[in-house]
């Protein structure tokens, strides 16, 4: 059995073991977003692939499509939902393991696959269920085909990939800048492209005559998805220069650039493909959103981030032994060690996107026990975003249970706060009158994991 081979059945028991350690683990994040539109085409039939307007992302709902339809073969539940995306997370270690040994060999392949399965983002997506696995697995299967010149078989997946989420378009054109950079331009070459083309033109319109608009919601909030002025586009750049450091990252993008610059005369043909394939769809995600006002994720460039393992681990090969044992063992502990790295609450911590999350959902669900056994009506219950999700749709279950939205408060409306680190808050002034005024009736922490149940002491029913 070839080496290759051998660490795909290593790393696929992983993650077999990884799917049935995690089959209780709800939806979470945006994730409940989609789950969402899975439960409705579930319950009410799929008609016509338009969502319901709470959950219409303008693209087409390749991922909730997916759920309902494996719910509608297994059954709805967790566990289905689970086991749904294994073959995703087994795709992409096949495809990122096809692409890795193109460049290297060895204990150096071997070390790539490491960083694979320690990578903090696509580790905690993977047990979230994340809707970016869909899109990981098909960008890694086009850009494997468009090396193997695969045309007919590119053109099948740079669709799908294309109709996974606006970043899957984005992720599509890198394809072509790539394909462009390193192919002696033909026009034929584009032919292969116009499948994925027609068929988001075909969607557009479709979806333009159903709906009345494309891409962006009416129902959803304009301020995420307004264009920035100069200077705020200078902040959401170092904004997202963070989040591509975070979580261990900084480690690796130092390394890879400082390598660069001393390698920069010797440059194989191989590293200079590597650096054109790494950093392509890295530009191509900056110039997108770096004008926009909406807030950037770390699972934003979990695309970008195997991709980088790729070139480090090419150019640990050029160091001598000894040297090379100290970075693997450096990038090793970067990558568990970002996952616990931790900001003030009113910094985006990363908490789809890193191990640290999980005390959150035992926390959570006593909480809602607390809630539920002294009687508390959960809608006098105020919180925010990601707190406020629905027990039907983050869990799956047959009845609903969430807290209401405050957003933009005021808090002093509500009976009841429940207030958590894992909360990204926009309203910190009012969080903060809250702990100092109101009281806490029930506190838990796990981890580094907190959450506070708080009774305001000036709340009076309305008459």
């Amino acid at each position: 059995m070839r080496t290759q081979n051998k660490i795909l059945l290593l790393v696929s028991l992983i993650y077999l073991a990884l799917t049935f350690i995690s089959i209780n683990v709800p939806f979470f994040w945006d994730g409940t977003f989609f789950s969402f539109v899975a439960v409705q085409f579930y319950e009410k039939g799929f008609n016509g692939f338009i969502a319901h307007i709470d959950g219409d992302t303008g693209g087409f709902p390749l991922y909730s499509t997916y759920l309902a339809l494996t719910w509608k073969l297994l059954g709805k539940s967790l566990l289905v939902s689970h086991i749904a995306m294994l073959p995703f997370m087994i795709g992409i270690a096949k495809e990122y393991l096809k692409l890795a040994s193109k460049y290297l060999s060895g204990n150096t392949l071997l070390f790539s696959s490491l960083l694979l399965l320690l990578e903090p983002v696509l580790l905690t997506q993977s047990i979230l269920m994340g809707y970016d696995l869909i899109m990981v697995y098909f960008f890694l299967l086009s850009l494997n085909h468009l090396q193997q010149k695969k045309d007919y078989q590119f053109a099948i997946a740079l669709t799908l990939l294309s109709m996974c989420s606006v970043r899957g378009i984005i992720l599509s054109c890198s394809l072509l800048t790539i394909d462009l950079a390193l192919s002696q331009f033909n026009i034929k070459l584009l032919r292969k492209y116009l499948p994925a083309i027609s068929i988001l033109l075909i969607w557009s319109g479709y979806h333009f005559s159903s709906t009345g608009w494309l891409l962006f919601s009416p129902l959803r909030d304009s301020n995420h998805e307004a264009l920035l002025p100069p200077g705020m586009m200078i902040r959401q750049l170092l904004f997202i220069i963070w989040k591509l450091n975070d979580l261990g990252h900084v480690f690796l993008w130092l390394f890879l650039i400082i390598m660069i610059i001393s390698f920069r005369k010797h440059f194989t043909v191989q590293m200079k493909e590597l650096l054109i394939i790494c950093f392509t769809p890295l530009i191509a995600s900056i110039l997108f959103m770096a004008p926009l006002a909406n807030p950037v994720g770390h699972k934003y460039f979990i695309v970008i981030f195997l991709l980088l393992n790729i070139p480090v681990c090419y150019l640990l090969q050029r160091l001598r032994s000894s040297v090379r044992n100290f970075f693997c063992l450096l990038f090793t502990i970067a990558m568990l060690s970002g996952n616990f790295w931790l900001y003030p609450e009113r910094f985006g911590n990363g908490w789809d996107s890193s191990l640290k999350v999980f005390p959150y959902f035992k926390l959570k669900a006593e909480i809602d026990q607390y809630v539920t056994e002294h009687k508390i009506a959960p809608h006098t219950v105020g919180t925010q975003f990601p707190l406020i999700s629905d027990d039907k749709y983050s869990k799956l279950s047959g009845s609903s249970f969430a807290y209401t939205n405050v957003w933009a408060g005021p808090l002093d409306h509500y009976e009841y706060f429940l207030q958590s680190n894992v909360i990204n808050t926009d309203i910190p002034e009012q969080i903060e009158k809250v702990k100092q005024e109101w009281i806490p009736v029930k506190k838990l922490k796990k981890g580094q994991v907190c959450l506070t149940l708080y009774k305001n002491p000036q709340f009076s029913p309305a008459p």
